[in-house]
């Protein structure tokens, strides 16, 4: 990952909590300063530190690393489905998958009636 996305996610993930650079920086034990050029990419974090903003963002340092090449907030979201999923037996999650095959196929077959209208 490079270090602008890291530093763009970071970002995001600390607007969504309405943190500033500053609280956050507090909550890491980190420089505000310093959270500013992680987020802006001019500085790479070192793995100490990163995990010190991703406990104080209440997230783990996977959700940071992770890059799905998708917009910042379609990539929250993904993530937050995924933490809904963890604690989930194999019977609850093949249920919940079928669920959201039907569901994407109800979407699906929506938006097409909307188009022919």
């Amino acid at each position: 990952m490079q270090t602008e996305d890291l530093g763009k996610k970071i970002k995001k993930y600390r607007i969504v909590q309405d943190l500033t650079q500053e609280g956050l920086g507090e909550k890491a034990g980190l420089h505000y300063t310093y959270i500013g050029q992680v987020e802006r990419g001019e500085k790479e974090p070192s793995l100490k530190a990163l995990n010190k903003i991703a406990e104080a963002l209440e997230i783990g340092v996977d959700k940071l690393l992770i890059n799905y090449n998708l917009s910042s907030g379609v990539t929250i979201q993904i993530s937050n489905i995924t933490d809904l999923l963890l604690d989930r037996s194999q019977q609850e999650l093949e249920m919940i998958y079928t669920l959201l095959e039907n569901l994407i196929e109800i979407i699906d077959t929506q938006a097409n009636i909307e188009k022919k209208e």
